[in-house]
């Protein structure tokens, strides 16, 4: 019966470090996003402020690589957001 209970401790000890880890992958998913929104609006309003063509279709390709990453983060941070559950909640994560 002790070894039962010394397992379901260990057991419990192991998940909690896996969700504690899951967490901070998670926060670290959305400190990303918040920097890329940053990032996307400074290549629009450079964008907006230019007319050299060069500098334009610079700034167009700067955009799209940006939304792309924004996407591939947003998937993964829903997933993220899907497999912690209730954790997200508990700990007082807002989107």
């Amino acid at each position: 019966m002790e070894g039962i209970l010394k397992n379901s401790r260990l057991f419990a000890r192991e998940k909690e470090k896996e969700d504690r880890q899951a967490i901070e992958e998670y926060r670290d998913i959305l400190r990303d996003l918040a920097f890329l929104r940053e990032q996307i609006e400074r290549v629009d309003s450079n964008f907006n402020m230019t007319d050299d063509k060069d500098l334009v279709e610079s700034y167009i390709y700067e955009s799209n690589a940006l939304a792309a990453r924004y996407r591939f983060l947003l998937r993964t941070a829903k997933e993220q957001r899907s497999r912690l559950g209730n954790a997200v909640a508990l700990i007082g994560i807002t989107e």
